[in-house]
C-alpha cells in the first residue's frame, strides 16, 4: 500500500511540475512602444499585392527545394516506366491543334431549362 501511495504522490508531483513549467512558458510579452505597434499594424494591414504567377512560382520553388518531398521511396516498375515513355514519345506523332472543335450541339427547342433565356 505504501508503494502505491508513493507512486501516486510522485505522479501528482510530476504532473504539477509539468503544468507549472507549461504555464511559465506562456509568459506575456512586455508591452511594446507605440511606434513598434504601429509598424506591426501597418505590416498586417497592407500585405504586398500578389502578382500574376506569384503563387505558381512559389509552388515551383517549393517543389525544387525538396522541402516537402516524401521520404518514402516510390519506385516505378521497369515495364510501367517503359510503357509510359513509349506513350510520351508517341504523343509527338500528331501535331497539337490550334483550336479544338466541339461536338456539343445546341438544341433549337431550348431543352428543358426555361431559365436559360434565348442563348
Amino acid at each position: 500500500m505504501n508503494h502505491q501511495l508513493a507512486e501516486r504522490i510522485a505522479l501528482t508531483a510530476a504532473l504539477f511540475f509539468m503544468a507549472t513549467a507549461a504555464s511559465a512558458q506562456a509568459v506575456p510579452q512586455a508591452p511594446q512602444p507605440p511606434k513598434a505597434q504601429e509598424a506591426e499594424a501597418e505590416a498586417f494591414e497592407s500585405p504586398p499585392p500578389l502578382l500574376m504567377g506569384d503563387a505558381t512560382q512559389n509552388l515551383l520553388a517549393w517543389q525544387r527545394s525538396g522541402e516537402i518531398a516524401s521520404r518514402t521511396p516510390r519506385p516505378i516498375a521497369g515495364s510501367v516506366a517503359n510503357r509510359s515513355y513509349e506513350r510520351y514519345i508517341k504523343s509527338f506523332e500528331h501535331p497539337i491543334p490550334e483550336h479544338l472543335g466541339s461536338t456539343v450541339t445546341k438544341s433549337k427547342s431550348g431543352g428543358g431549362d426555361s431559365s436559360s433565356g434565348g442563348r
